[in-house]
């Protein structure tokens, strides 16, 4: 029986040559080349089949070796990134909050200025004695926080003489305050304007518009605006308190 040399033949086949040439060239007949090539490739087949029963049994047991420790770590990880995350939720949640209050607060501060002088007619036609003067003025300025109607805030105010007695005064301290700060400040000339331009809006005995102002102090109706907002945030700062403001 002749001898077959399978590894010429595969090699012959892996080269490109068909199974005749491959016959033609060995002197082989035709269908020992096909079965020595089909016996071949079934021996690859199943090894690579056992190749891969290997390696999945490897991963398998990989797998059991450190599953306890990666779910833990990866829980670690999870507990982690939500405790930031609700860290970071919160910390926004109590931002916006804050800019709430601080928005609120100079609302009303806007609105109290604007009626400073109802107020203060009220209060001084109004009978009543200090000892009646039990609420302070935080009180009464915190129970504005809750109210969104301008009307409102104004008439819970006006219900009680003591309450805008004490209100009227706390605003009128509030501005003396102001007038000491400006005298300190490091630019005094421009705190000094800024502090008559919020008199002149709001306090005096005759208020004066925009225009009037801008011409009074020599500068556009645009820095008077700009005056004007800054002068109102300081005093809001000294009236409601300085906790959540942001004053440069």
């Amino acid at each position: 029986m002749q001898k077959i040399d399978t590894n010429k033949i595969m090699a012959l086949k892996d080269a490109g040559w068909t199974a005749e040439a491959i016959a033609e060239d060995m002197g082989l007949g035709l269908e020992a080349v096909e079965n020595a090539i089909a016996e071949c490739e079934d021996q690859k087949g199943q090894a690579l089949a056992e190749e891969g029963d290997d390696r999945i049994e490897d991963q398998e047991t990989e797998y059991v070796m450190v599953s306890t420790d990666f779910f833990k770590e990866m829980y670690e990880k999870a507990a982690e990134i939500g405790a930031k995350e609700a860290l970071k939720t919160f910390e926004q949640e109590r931002k916006r909050e804050n800019n709430s209050r601080v928005d609120r607060r100079l609302r009303n501060t806007k609105l109290l200025l604007r009626n400073y002088h109802a107020l203060k007619e009220h209060a001084e036609h109004s009978v009543f004695g200090r000892t009646q003067m039990e609420e302070s003025a935080a009180n009464i300025l915190e129970s504005m926080m809750s109210i969104y109607d301008d009307e409102v805030v104004i008439e819970s105010i006006k219900r009680s003489a003591t309450r805008t007695a004490v209100i009227v005064s706390h605003i009128d301290t509030m501005f003396g305050l102001y007038a000491a700060y400006c005298e300190r400040a490091r630019n005094p000339d421009v705190e000094k304007r800024r502090y008559e331009i919020l008199w002149d809006m709001y306090m005096a005995r005759e208020v004066l518009s925009i225009e009037e102002i801008a011409e009074k102090q020599h500068i556009s109706a645009r820095k008077v605006y700009f005056d004007l907002k800054d002068a109102t945030e300081r005093l809001s700062a000294l009236i409601f308190g300085v906790d959540g403001l942001n004053i440069q």
